[in-house]
């Protein structure tokens, strides 16, 4: 059998002064009797099978302290309001709340994250939740959320004030998307980025709700449209101080590439959008923070000089002022005031480790600076404080309290701070879920490009003939835990981690090299790690897979299909087996089907261009079928919409008509992602059976 298809149904420790911180198809488990044992057969019963087990060569890995160690994620603390809401995951994911501590508490303790409130019965593992506010005046709490892991994403509401078991979401706005919303700091309005249309061109609007009363017969209203010459996009909308106008994110002709931020004059008859940034600049990712300053100066971060900095835009005098001059990636920044004074919060860094600046937000001048061994988020900041979290390759997560004052109740000069533990790990349980050995290096492709890379190795490894390796095929080289990757150590094996061109975090530059390229040299650099492999690591390309999602379930379909021809490089890898997850096959067909169709037009063409068009057909995988010589395992969400499904199905229908060796696994009632933990495992079990087949050199399901 060529082909196999199946459906799932189913411490820092901070001191400040002046420097601030010092610092395959599844194995069937076997099913529960249904009927009590005869007599006298009790001692002959088998105990059944732990539900969380799976099996890879000769290893039975538990994946239980995966899925139930640390089973929290999505962590989105409101200061103002006190709460940290949460994602727990199992069976059902169920969102959480813990009250944070109080501004005025002494002692400061770990959160309880078992002990967390449930928000809703709601199981999110059947559904998409990006992102949770409180509005304090209606007890009320919004959600940008869809009703089926389908992404069309809208707002809801549930009523705080009702028991939990009784709290249903309310869908407020009926959109078929919804990019972004915000919330004035009077908490009395509500903006929303509106679009229309399942295919692009879209039509989007922003709008305006009042969040007390949205449904009243003036509650929700049309305020501006885009055009093909300025068109909104994700961006989370902010408001004046006075509510007069709001200020967002839109695209210059739909180029990602050309990111400005607009002002709307909500005084006007009719208003527009018109740019406050320099339209001559290139930006792909400007970000409006919270607040303002002296209520006179927005806060915003872009990439302009090629890397992410904090600008500062007065309303009065129309002019900006670049407060931050990096050359690391930019990780986050979030606006404070401490005893009246204003300031930023900045996090930048590179995969060797992060460092957080306080600066002064009128002038920029750097108050205090540490560094930090790990990738650093910012989660929010609210007066004089702020949490932060961090993690790495051998760091699952923490979280901080941050709170800033200056001594002596003086309004200047020095800085203290004082750093809380809101979320640790056990060592214990870290230990379990670590099981890679992190080792940062360099890797040469062939245009002499020195590429970042982890490996990543099997704190128990196999035996020399067991070796396995894996490449990942893209988002690679971050400096951050992933579940996937230390599931694979468990198993044994080792995974390269590269940062191929087009990744971000090494700037703006380094990012735009697959611009219009997509499949192109991105892949090359694939083979070269690949022969790293080899050559350092001494595993034969007999026992080297290639694996991603997304964009890199497309690199890998690529990577396994690829022309040597390609740009006249005569380049070519034999990978032992790859596994390509919620990947796209057919770049037009997923340009035309997507709802980031933008994204496809950067990174690949346009495919109203004829020469454009040309060159997405030959980047396509589904056209280079003929040329699948190892075994590929193919996963996809039915419900997905970011990277519709049918890109897996017309790889697979083409594969089996050539007689190619294809294993697809299609997850009923799931999006971009697989959620729930009776999926997860079935979905590992299917992953490891493939690799185990690949590795025999057999057919998977003959």
């Amino acid at each position: 059998m060529p082909s196999v298809a199946r459906t799932l149904t189913g411490s820092l420790a901070l001191a400040l002064v002046a420097p601030l911180l010092a610092c395959t198809p599844p194995k069937q488990a076997r099913p529960y009797p249904t009927a009590e044992p005869a007599e006298g057969e009790l001692g002959e019963q088998l105990e059944p099978p732990s539900p969380t087990v799976v099996s890879f060569l000769d290893r039975e890995l538990d994946l239980a302290p995966f899925l139930e160690g640390f089973p929290y994620s999505r962590f989105e603390p409101t200061l103002e309001h006190g709460r940290m809401f949460y994602m727990e995951t199992g069976d059902r994911y169920v969102l959480r709340s813990v009250p944070l501590p109080g501004a005025s508490a002494s002692e400061i303790a770990p959160l309880e994250l078992d002990g967390g409130e449930a928000v809703t019965e709601v199981d999110w593992s059947t559904r998409s939740l990006w992102g949770v506010r409180m509005h304090a005046p209606s007890e009320s709490l919004w959600l940008h959320a869809d009703a089926n892991n389908d992404e069309q994403m809208n707002l809801w509401r549930l009523d705080m004030r009702a028991p939990a078991n009784e709290r249903e979401p309310e869908q407020i706005t009926h959109a078929d998307y919804v990019y972004g919303w915000g919330m004035s700091e009077d908490e009395t309005k509500i903006a929303y980025l509106a679009r229309s249309g399942q295919q692009a061109p879209y039509r989007t609007c922003l709008r305006l709700l009042d969040p007390s009363d949205p449904k009243a017969k003036l509650g929700d209203q049309e305020v501006v449209c885009d055009s093909p010459a300025l068109t909104f996009t994700w961006s989370t909308p902010r408001f004046s101080p006075d509510n007069e106008q709001v200020y967002f994110a839109a695209q210059v002709e739909g180029d990602r590439k050309r990111v400005q931020i607009v002002e709307v004059d909500l005084r006007k008859e009719r208003p527009q959008a018109k740019a406050i940034t320099d339209v001559k600049i290139q930006r792909s990712t400007p970000s409006l923070l919270d607040g303002w300053v002296d209520d006179e100066h927005l806060l915003y971060t872009s990439n302009e000089d090629g890397y992410g900095d904090v600008y500062s835009w007065s309303r009065r005098t129309r002019k900006t002022r670049r407060l931050t001059e990096h050359n690391q990636q930019l990780l986050g920044a979030v606006h404070l005031r401490v005893d009246g004074s204003d300031g930023v919060l900045v996090a930048h860094g590179t995969p060797a480790g992060s460092t957080l600046e306080m600066i002064d937000a009128h002038e920029g001048a750097v108050l205090g600076r540490a560094e930090v061994p790990g990738k650093v988020e910012l989660l929010d900041g609210h007066e004089a404080r702020a949490v932060w979290s961090q993690e790495a390759p051998d760091k699952v997560y923490e979280a901080n309290l941050a709170s800033f004052s200056h001594p002596s109740g003086r309004q200047t000069g020095e800085l203290e701070l004082r750093n809380d533990p809101l979320i640790r790990l056990a060592p214990t349980l870290e230990a379990e879920l670590v099981r890679c050995e992190p080792e940062a290096v360099t890797i040469p492709t062939f245009d002499d490009r020195q590429l970042h890379a982890f490996v990543l190795r099997p704190r128990q490894p196999p035996s020399e003939s067991q070796a396995v390796a894996m490449v990942r095929s893209f988002y690679g080289g971050d400096n951050s835990w992933t579940r996937y990757d230390h599931i694979l150590c468990a198993a044994g094996i080792t995974v390269v981690s590269p940062s191929v061109r087009g990744s971000s975090g090494f700037g703006k530059a380094f990012a735009a090299l697959n611009d219009r390229d997509l499949g192109g040299d991105e892949i090359v650099d694939l083979f070269w790690v690949a022969r790293f492999i080899e050559a350092e690591l001494g595993v034969p390309a007999a026992r080297i897979g290639v694996y991603g999602r997304s964009h890199g379930g497309y690199a890998t379909m690529r990577a396994m299909t690829f022309p040597p021809e390609t740009k006249g490089r005569d380049e070519a890898y034999r990978f032992a087996f790859g596994l390509a997850e919620a990947g796209f096959s057919d770049i037009v067909a997923f340009h035309d089907a997507t709802n980031i169709p933008d994204w496809v037009v950067l990174e690949a063409g346009d495919p109203k261009v004829p020469e454009d068009l040309e060159r997405l057909r030959e980047r396509s995988p589904i056209n280079h079928v003929d040329r699948l010589d190892a075994p590929i395992f193919l996963l996809h969400g039915g419900n997905d919409w970011r990277v519709p499904v049918e890109g897996s199905r017309a790889f697979v229908t083409a594969a089996e008509a050539l007689g190619k060796p294809v294993t697809y696994l299609e997850v009923e009632g799931q999006g971009h992602h697989v959620e729930g933990q009776a999926r997860i495992v079935e979905a590992w079990q299917a992953r490891f059976d493939f690799i185990e087949s690949a590795l025999a050199g057999a057919s998977p399901g003959s």
